[in-house]
């Protein structure tokens, strides 16, 4: 569940959550969300570069993405502090 409280973090609450992808270059990334709240979803290349943003997610498909070079890609994905939500992630490459 993202949003979670939790006064062992700092801010008090989990809202927001990073993944690390392993990518090939030459490949097609998707990132499937599906989530009884609005997200937000970033996913940044290996230099930490933002390659692509959407906010308030529900249930949506992002992809293809052209990753351009081998390396991690990272997942990250946010909500407002004091909501939740619980969600479906799916990744994939072609």
């Amino acid at each position: 569940m993202l949003g979670e409280f939790d006064p062992h973090v700092p801010g008090a609450y989990r809202n927001v959550i990073s993944y690390p992808l392993d990518a090939k270059q030459g490949r097609n990334l998707f990132v499937a969300v599906r989530s009884n709240n609005p997200v937000d979803i970033a996913l940044s290349d290996s230099d930490g570069i933002c390659i692509k943003f959407k906010d308030s997610i529900l249930n949506d498909t992002i992809g293809p993405i052209v990753i351009e070079k081998k390396g991690t890609v990272a997942l990250v994905l946010g909500i407002f502090r004091g909501d939740t939500a619980e969600l479906s992630v799916k990744a994939w490459t072609e």
